[in-house]
């Protein structure tokens, strides 16, 4: 085999893998047939059917220390980071600025518990989703306990303290949050 750039890599294994599974589909479904004419379900050992491998995470705004990848939601982060990129293309820099530097804040505290980090990311991932959403699809009750509760988290973690005034400051002008 000659050697593959990483991207190149990853393109091959899900090939594969998406082989396999079909043959394992297929397999599956054999069996089931023969059981069924044969009057014994489930008389036929069925094969596991492979999941696709996951790639590497891209995000285009936010920048996470790799130590940090394995410990927070990355699909809040990639939330965020979708977010950010919609208000950076709706000419809102000041808020995509302020939710990218409150994201990477969060994500990157290395004194935070995971569990609480992982629910403030949450929090901004549902803010971030709310700043793009129309004003009549947003969710002013949810919106006011996010504001409440990170708020009350920036007031026990002092790194988040700066990040979230700022954040606030710009956020909730947006969502016509009072």
């Amino acid at each position: 085999m000659s050697a593959l750039c990483v991207d190149c890599f990853y393109k091959l294994q899900v090939a594969t893998t998406l082989a396999v599974r079909l043959a394992a589909i297929n397999m599956n479904y054999a069996a089931s047939e023969m059981d069924a004419i044969a009057g014994l379900p489930g008389l036929t050992p069925r094969m596991q059917v492979p999941d696709i491998p996951k790639g590497p995470i891209i995000l285009n705004n936010i920048k996470v220390s790799n130590s940090m990848v394995g410990s927070i939601n990355t699909g809040a982060v990639q939330t965020i980071d979708v977010s950010i990129t919609y208000l950076k293309n709706a000419g809102s820099d000041k808020a995509s600025i302020a939710l990218k530097e409150l994201a990477e804040t969060i994500a990157n505290d290395a004194t935070c518990p995971d569990t609480e980090k992982n629910q403030m990311l949450d929090q901004v991932a549902f803010l971030g989703e709310q700043a793009v959403a129309g004003a009549k699809d947003r969710r002013p009750g949810l919106i006011k306990a996010t504001f409440a509760a990170l708020s009350n988290a920036a007031s026990s973690v002092s790194a988040l303290a700066d990040a979230w005034v700022k954040a606030e400051a710009v956020i909730k002008p947006l969502l016509g949050s009072s």
